[in-house]
């Protein structure tokens, strides 16, 4: 079974877009032999039909969105690549978004360590930060919002959730700690992950709506745990 990674699902308006692939397969990263992207706006027209990928020697799958094909706001814009791996062809499907501003994390390492010192000694080896847990949870913050409807980036001050991004690292760490259900790292595990749907119900935002880069008084108080599905 292969895992295909998207690193980045948000281009910004009007700048080049930097699109890469990872391929995994039993936790190891694949080297496609060749690989092609095609690029379809929301309404289904083709803009990059079948183009080269760049591939890297650790086997990750790079093209360039050029800015003049990102003029406009996009909403689940379509990206189809086209790999060989060994003697096999694969297709993967990939959505992004064109946004004023992409949504952006708030919190570091040193951040987690000062509301938990002891994480420094519960570090697993060959590690050194928390940064990867601080990015899978920024991204299900992300997937969260937008399953309520909202677009991450119209939030535009990634301080707005700042406090839900620290609560869902830990809950991460804490999971990955835990060695069986009832220790210590398991109810912390526990703790937080109530804590992490509370906060994210109950959080009110700044929220964009008519995407002008400002927020206008009619904007400065919603509710970011109400569905809004609006398109």
């Amino acid at each position: 079974m292969k895992v295909e990674i998207l690193t980045e699902n948000e281009a910004t308006q009007g700048l080049p877009f930097p699109f890469e692939v990872k391929i995994y397969e039993n936790g190891v990263q694949v080297v496609p032999t060749s690989a092609t992207i095609t690029v379809k706006s929301p309404s289904g027209e083709t803009v990059i039909d079948e183009a080269e990928m760049t591939i890297s020697q650790a086997g990750t799958l790079s093209y360039t969105i050029s800015a003049n094909l990102l003029s406009m706001l996009w909403e689940n814009a379509l990206i189809e690549v086209n790999y060989v791996a060994g003697d096999k062809s694969f297709k993967s499907i990939f959505y992004f978004d064109v946004v004023i501003c992409p949504l952006k994390p708030t919190v570091t390492d040193a951040d987690l360590q000062t509301y938990f010192p002891q994480l420094g000694e519960e570090i697993w080896v060959g590690e050194t930060n928390y940064d990867k847990q601080i990015q899978e949870a920024f991204r299900i913050i992300k997937r969260d919002i937008k399953n309520k409807g909202r677009r991450p980036s119209m939030l535009l001050d990634g301080s707005q959730v700042r406090e839900l991004l620290i609560i869902k690292a830990f809950e991460l760490i804490f999971f990955d700690f835990a060695k069986s259900e009832g220790d210590i790292w398991w109810k912390r595990y526990e703790e937080m992950k109530e804590k992490y749907k509370t906060a994210f119900e109950n959080l009110l935002i700044k929220y964009d709506q008519d995407q002008d880069s400002l927020i206008d008084s009619t904007e400065k108080t919603t509710s970011l745990g109400q569905i809004v599905l609006e398109r």
